[in-house]
Protein backbone atom coordinates (compact mmCIF):
# COMPACT_ATOMS: atom_id res chain seq x y z
CA UNK A 1 0.00 0.00 0.00
CA UNK A 2 1.24 3.33 -0.88
CA UNK A 3 0.35 6.40 1.35
CA UNK A 4 0.24 9.75 0.10
CA UNK A 5 2.78 10.63 3.35
CA UNK A 6 5.18 8.41 1.73
CA UNK A 7 5.29 10.24 -1.56
CA UNK A 8 5.41 13.94 -0.91
CA UNK A 9 8.47 15.88 -1.52
CA UNK A 10 8.70 19.33 -1.31
CA UNK A 11 8.52 20.78 -4.38
CA UNK A 12 7.51 18.37 -6.60
CA UNK A 13 4.45 17.96 -8.84
CA UNK A 14 2.92 15.07 -9.33
CA UNK A 15 0.43 14.17 -12.27
CA UNK A 16 -2.02 10.89 -12.45
CA UNK A 17 -1.17 9.12 -15.71
CA UNK A 18 -3.72 7.33 -18.38
CA UNK A 19 -2.26 4.52 -20.24
CA UNK A 20 -2.92 5.09 -23.51
CA UNK A 21 -3.46 1.97 -26.54
CA UNK A 22 -0.64 1.94 -28.81
CA UNK A 23 0.00 -0.30 -31.88
CA UNK A 24 4.23 0.20 -31.43
CA UNK A 25 5.32 -3.26 -32.71
CA UNK A 26 8.77 -2.66 -30.98
CA UNK A 27 6.65 -2.95 -27.38
CA UNK A 28 4.46 -5.89 -28.17
CA UNK A 29 2.77 -7.45 -26.46
CA UNK A 30 2.27 -4.71 -24.35
CA UNK A 31 -1.05 -2.70 -26.23
CA UNK A 32 -1.01 -0.19 -23.76
CA UNK A 33 1.41 2.37 -22.90
CA UNK A 34 2.45 6.34 -21.52
CA UNK A 35 5.49 7.79 -23.73
CA UNK A 36 7.14 10.04 -21.06
CA UNK A 37 8.99 11.85 -23.35
CA UNK A 38 7.27 11.82 -26.17
CA UNK A 39 10.23 10.15 -28.47
CA UNK A 40 10.10 6.53 -27.01
CA UNK A 41 13.34 6.68 -24.65
CA UNK A 42 11.51 6.48 -21.53
CA UNK A 43 8.08 4.49 -21.82
CA UNK A 44 6.04 3.44 -19.25
CA UNK A 45 4.02 -0.13 -19.67
CA UNK A 46 1.09 -1.19 -17.21
CA UNK A 47 2.77 -4.44 -14.89
CA UNK A 48 -0.05 -4.69 -12.35
CA UNK A 49 -0.11 -7.28 -9.94
CA UNK A 50 2.45 -6.94 -7.23
CA UNK A 51 -0.14 -3.36 -5.97
CA UNK A 52 -2.75 -1.86 -8.27
CA UNK A 53 -1.44 0.58 -10.56
CA UNK A 54 2.03 -1.20 -10.63
CA UNK A 55 4.31 -0.27 -13.62
CA UNK A 56 7.72 -0.66 -15.65
CA UNK A 57 9.61 1.72 -17.39
CA UNK A 58 11.42 0.82 -20.91
CA UNK A 59 14.48 3.34 -21.75
CA UNK A 60 16.18 3.10 -24.47
CA UNK A 61 18.33 5.61 -26.84
CA UNK A 62 18.84 4.75 -30.42
CA UNK A 63 22.60 6.12 -29.71
CA UNK A 64 23.20 3.87 -26.34
CA UNK A 65 22.20 0.12 -26.83
CA UNK A 66 20.80 -1.92 -24.32
CA UNK A 67 17.95 -0.72 -23.77
CA UNK A 68 16.42 -0.94 -20.17
CA UNK A 69 13.55 -2.62 -18.70
CA UNK A 70 12.84 -1.23 -14.49
CA UNK A 71 10.23 -3.80 -13.43
CA UNK A 72 10.02 -2.77 -9.53
CA UNK A 73 8.24 -5.38 -7.91
CA UNK A 74 6.94 -7.22 -10.42
CA UNK A 75 9.62 -9.81 -9.68
CA UNK A 76 11.83 -10.14 -6.78
CA UNK A 77 14.65 -11.08 -9.27
CA UNK A 78 15.17 -11.74 -12.76
CA UNK A 79 15.65 -15.83 -12.43
CA UNK A 80 12.69 -15.85 -10.11
CA UNK A 81 10.98 -14.06 -13.34
CA UNK A 82 12.59 -16.54 -15.78
CA UNK A 83 11.44 -19.09 -13.65
CA UNK A 84 8.11 -17.99 -13.58
CA UNK A 85 8.29 -17.78 -9.48
CA UNK A 86 5.97 -15.30 -8.01
CA UNK A 87 6.27 -12.86 -5.48
CA UNK A 88 5.34 -14.91 -1.83
CA UNK A 89 2.47 -13.72 -0.22
CA UNK A 90 1.24 -10.26 -2.33
CA UNK A 91 -0.93 -9.21 -5.32
CA UNK A 92 -3.21 -10.75 -7.44
CA UNK A 93 -1.63 -14.03 -9.15
CA UNK A 94 -3.53 -13.84 -12.28
CA UNK A 95 -2.22 -10.35 -13.16
CA UNK A 96 1.57 -11.57 -11.61
CA UNK A 97 1.22 -14.11 -14.38
CA UNK A 98 -0.08 -12.33 -17.03
CA UNK A 99 2.80 -9.31 -16.42
CA UNK A 100 5.39 -11.78 -16.25
CA UNK A 101 4.25 -13.26 -19.63
CA UNK A 102 4.40 -9.80 -21.18
CA UNK A 103 7.93 -8.69 -20.11
CA UNK A 104 8.97 -12.81 -20.92
CA UNK A 105 8.03 -11.96 -24.37
CA UNK A 106 9.06 -8.46 -24.86
CA UNK A 107 12.72 -9.84 -23.99
CA UNK A 108 12.28 -12.27 -26.90
CA UNK A 109 11.44 -9.16 -28.92
CA UNK A 110 14.21 -7.43 -27.93
CA UNK A 111 17.27 -9.93 -26.66
CA UNK A 112 19.60 -7.08 -25.74
CA UNK A 113 16.84 -6.17 -23.20
CA UNK A 114 18.27 -5.89 -20.08
CA UNK A 115 15.71 -6.42 -17.05
CA UNK A 116 15.73 -4.97 -13.58
CA UNK A 117 13.90 -5.93 -10.79
CA UNK A 118 13.70 -3.30 -7.56
CA UNK A 119 14.78 -6.25 -4.93
CA UNK A 120 17.25 -8.29 -7.15
CA UNK A 121 20.56 -8.38 -5.53
CA UNK A 122 22.09 -8.58 -9.43
CA UNK A 123 20.52 -5.37 -10.57
CA UNK A 124 23.27 -3.30 -9.87
CA UNK A 125 25.75 -5.44 -11.22
CA UNK A 126 23.58 -5.95 -14.63
CA UNK A 127 23.13 -2.17 -14.77
CA UNK A 128 26.98 -1.84 -14.34
CA UNK A 129 27.38 -4.62 -17.41
CA UNK A 130 24.85 -2.67 -19.33
CA UNK A 131 26.06 1.15 -19.13
CA UNK A 132 29.82 -0.41 -19.91
CA UNK A 133 28.22 -1.61 -23.22
CA UNK A 134 27.44 1.82 -24.01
Amino acid sequence: MIFRRDIEIPGAKWEQISFRPTDDPSIAPFTHAFDLMGDGSMVLLPTPGHTPGSLSMLVRCDDAPPPLLFIGDLAYGVELLERGELPPGTGDHKQLRAGFAKVLALKERMPDLVILAAHDPKAAEALREASSRR
